[in-house]
């Protein structure tokens, strides 16, 4: 039976090189199959987190929307009422799904303003569960978000937004888009709901790892400060270099001078 020493040795030969060509380029093709195991492993968490936020997210809300109204005495309007909402919560998994497929393609295009579309998403989650969001934007937050920063940003605000929907109870929620010292850019989502177990020894949600990985993707972090009964608040802060076009323009020339 032919040992590795031996096929790396014939291998040396029938190129022509020597025994150092052949190991050097089998620790090359080592190097590229780790590169590609990373890149694999980062695409997996990368979809994970997508679809968790995206659709996982909206079939548990749908789910616990029907679980209660199977408990409540209802009249024929109340079922076509809530026959609507399952419709629309439907059309938007749908939707969901779409986006991810178009943006797995790498044709991902974001219009609107980040404060514009983070209005929308509160509008949508006032009216599936009639809890009233203040959002208020600080001054100098800036007008444009670099694509990725956008994204992620954006999923961690409605990972927040879920959380209060099925678990918080509560009845305001405020969020707040705010610069803060150090060249930092500061997102706030605070309820007056009953709180979290914030037991650190207690294994992650997978919406509160997932929060917490988007905010490392743009250099940032996420701490949820909650009590029982005192509501919950979650923060996430990021290096500003990171999320603003301009600033990143001018991190890329510094590199290149």
């Amino acid at each position: 039976m032919w040992s590795l020493a031996d096929s790396i040795f014939q291998l040396s030969i029938l190129k022509g090189g020597t025994l150092a060509t052949a190991m050097t380029a089998i620790g090359r093709r080592s190097k590229v199959s780790s590169r590609q195991a990373a890149i694999e492993q980062d695409v997996r968490r990368q979809l994970a987190r997508e679809l968790h936020d995206r659709v996982a997210q909206t079939l548990t809300g749908m789910l616990v929307d029907v679980e209660n109204f199977k408990t409540e005495q209802v009249g024929w309007k109340d079922v076509v009422k809530q026959m609507d909402i399952v419709q629309d919560s439907t059309r938007e998994v749908l939707m969901a799904i779409r986006q991810l497929l178009h943006d797995l393609r790498g044709e991902d295009e974001l219009g609107a303003s980040f404060s514009d579309s983070v209005r929308s998403l509160i509008a949508r989650f006032q009216d599936k569960t009639q809890v009233p969001v203040e959002l208020e934007v600080k001054p100098d937050w800036p007008d444009a978000l670099a694509a990725p920063a956008f994204l992620n940003m954006y999923r961690i605000i409605e990972e927040a937004l879920s959380n209060v929907r099925m678990h918080s109870r509560a009845r305001s929620v405020r969020i707040i888009l705010e610069p803060r010292p150090e060249n930092e850019l500061a997102i706030v989502v605070r309820d007056d709901g009953r709180g979290l177990d914030t037991d650190q020894s207690r294994p992650m949600g997978f919406g509160t790892l997932g929060m917490k990985e988007r905010a490392l993707l743009l250099g940032g972090q996420v701490e949820i400060d909650s009590e029982p009964g005192r509501g919950t608040t979650v923060q996430a802060v990021f290096p500003r270099r990171r999320l603003v076009p301009q600033d990143l323009s001018r991190s890329l020339e510094l590199v290149i001078a």
